[in-house]
């Protein structure tokens, strides 16, 4: 969703609108979950903390003219939200913490990599993401599964530009050998070493 509309459905919200409410809500629930599951391991406090801040969100809609950056606004009140209940809990060390979510993986190579239909292939890149030290597999899902910008994601996770780009770089080169592994061959074999970023990024549009 354009910022451009996200500003837009803001603004409708901030006057009292329901439908722009719903809107937000079914394009940024599943995602918000999913990256608040990231910090607490857990599906259901993901899922509490996610329906309380759309909750705060409708019961404050008087404020949100205030705010410049929605998606970024968004990310950041979860993973404020997220860090308050991980501290809340810290005495309680026997938490059970449920399977890691499976990856989304339908947009990686842009479909001209068939056997990203193989069951097998799709289990090993799961567990390859969900290996990637923690920082590194937030910042792979948030722009390559969420879509968002890496400046984005840098404010969103309280790192430098610069940070997230080398670690999308570095969990774009894990996945990649990871599939070299298993085909015999390296999926980067004919990209050029001095390519930047965002041509080795291609490989896992």
């Amino acid at each position: 969703m354009p910022e451009i509309e996200i500003v837009s459905l803001f603004k409708e919200i901030q006057v009292g609108d329901k439908t722009a409410f719903d809107m937000l809500f079914n394009h940024y629930y599943s995602k918000l979950v999913t990256f608040a599951k990231q910090y607490t391991k857990q599906q259901e406090s993901a899922e509490e903390i996610t329906s309380e801040l759309f909750v705060k969100l409708w019961l404050k809609r008087e404020t949100l003219l205030k705010v410049l950056h929605p998606e970024v606004y968004l990310y950041v009140a979860i993973k404020n939200s997220c860090l308050n209940f991980m501290r809340s809990h810290q005495k309680r060390k026997h938490v059970f913490a449920e399977k890691e979510e499976s990856a989304v993986f339908e947009g990686i190579c842009n479909g001209h990599m068939s056997f990203l239909e193989d069951k097998e292939l799709r289990k090993l890149l799961d567990e390859a993401v969900a290996s990637l030290p923690e920082q590194r597999r937030m910042v792979f899902k948030l722009i390559k599964e969420d879509g968002l910008k890496t400046a984005a994601v840098a404010q969103i996770l309280g790192i430098s530009k610069r940070t997230a780009e080398n670690q999308l770089y570095k969990a774009v080169k894990t996945l990649a050998e990871t599939l070299s592994d298993y085909l015999g061959y390296h999926p980067q074999s004919k990209v050029a070493r001095k390519q930047q970023l965002r041509d080795l990024s291609l490989l896992f549009l």
